[in-house]
């Protein structure tokens, strides 16, 4: 065993070499070039080929009897997941996942809200079910307790990171700082404040809201302006990640094409507001859609929401953004009438099916999810289409669940969009 965690010893370099050379076969397959093809075309209006993903973070557990580590020293074993957990969505969810060509490495930066800490309490380990216990009682009282935002960015600790990779690495694929921002204010809100207290302050001091969300705005956009006047921006328009369940294969990105410093406006951003489902349209346009697009105007593109419904809010909000790429279609959102707005828009209907098909049922319901599929499908004629099935938290014992449900999507994309 190495004398310190992180020192990496010659025989774990050689192991994780060999790793990185199965990757890249993979890697540089005609299959992987086509899927990556596709998803160029896809985020940059050039196709209306849906593509399909299956994230995998929320039931990964159910994989881990296929973990077995050979590295000890932490830095290698870290690495020796990211090739292992490659590889498991590539053999038993075969989606349109791209095997990367490169190694990125994430670039961090956020703030702590008003300065306070988050006391969450967990008493079920095994699941992801959590309380908090509020700071923030009533707004008026408590108002002096928010402060400052700290601002934080970890752009020294990737960059070491991106050097240990490379002398280990670096020969055989290119080692890739990437940058992504994203802003989720009700979030941030509820988690100090809970969601009654939330939407009674709406009503009670309309004043002070106005005037926490105004500083926590400000906040960000000083994180932001940190970001690029320190140089932490770096692209993100290829196979890395974009919240939630998407990859950031664009030629529309950075719009700075002449090597100056990237701002945000070069990347994709991404934003959310499911903790405002239960307020009126008219709520959220008020308290909410003035500090969201104040945020939003800095990204290059971005992509909106997550579970809540976009319906609601389409008209009077979120049809107002103009840099919007992707608006996320849930179970909760009215597909018809999402997709008669985004049909001839160059913005992608972000479908997220429903998790039960996968997550609860013993026996995968194949009909049932056909006809699930089927009526996306149709909603969405017309539009650029994306499935990330999303918020699956078992599989029910059945690891090759989520390939059946890729087949499944394309078997329908074939049948009803085609």
């Amino acid at each position: 065993m190495p004398e310190n965690k992180n020192t990496i010893e010659p025989r774990e370099k050689d192991y994780l070499r060999e790793l990185a050379k199965k990757q890249l076969e993979t890697a540089n397959s005609e299959e992987m070039k086509k899927k990556e093809a596709l998803w160029y075309a896809h985020n940059d209006y050039l196709t209306f080929e849906p593509v399909v993903t299956l994230e995998r973070g929320t039931f990964n557990r159910e994989f881990a009897h296929l973990w077995a580590p050979r590295c000890v020293s932490e830095t290698a074993r870290n690495i020796e997941y990211y090739f292992h957990s490659n590889m498991i969505q590539y053999e038993y969810i075969h989606d349109d996942t791209v095997m990367p060509k490169e190694f990125a490495v994430g670039i961090w930066a956020g703030l702590k809200p008003f300065d306070i800490d988050v006391k969450r309490e967990r008493t079920i380990g095994e699941t992801f079910a959590f309380r908090i216990d509020y700071e923030i009682k009533e707004l008026e009282a408590d108002f002096g307790k928010l402060k400052k935002s700290p601002l934080h960015c970890n752009f020294e600790d990737a960059a070491n990171y991106a050097k240990v990779v490379g002398d280990i690495l670096g020969d055989l694929m290119p080692i890739r700082l990437t940058f992504g921002p994203g802003v989720s204010f009700s979030q941030n809100i509820h988690n100090i404040m809970g969601l009654e207290t939330m939407m009674i302050s709406m009503y009670d001091h309309p004043g002070l809201f106005h005037k926490m969300m105004t500083m926590l705005s400000d906040d960000y956009i000083e994180l932001w302006d940190m970001a690029e006047k320190n140089g932490c921006i770096r692209p993100n328009n290829f196979n890395v990640g974009v919240p939630q369940g998407s990859y950031g294969f664009t030629n529309m990105l950075p719009k700075n094409k002449e090597g100056a410093a990237l701002t945000l406006g070069d990347v994709w951003g991404y934003m959310d507001s499911q903790e405002t489902s239960e307020i009126s349209p008219d709520m959220y346009h008020e308290f909410f859609f003035p500090y969201y697009k104040k945020v939003s105007g800095r990204f290059g593109r971005f992509n909106y929401g997550c579970c809540e419904g976009a319906d609601a809010i389409w008209e009077k909000s979120l049809s107002k953004y103009e840099n919007l790429s992707k608006v996320s279609v849930s179970n909760w959102c009215d597909e018809e009438y999402i997709g008669g707005k985004l049909r001839g828009k160059n913005i992608t209907y972000h479908r997220k099916p429903f998790p039960n098909y996968l997550g609860v049922d013993k026996t995968f319901d194949e009909k049932g999810f056909s006809a699930h599929i089927e009526k996306t499908l149709k909603a969405a004629r017309g539009c650029f289409l994306e499935f990330s099935y999303r918020d699956v938290y078992s599989l029910c014992g059945d690891i090759y669940r989520g390939k059946k449900a890729y087949e499944t999507i394309k078997k329908c994309i074939d049948k009803f969009w085609n």
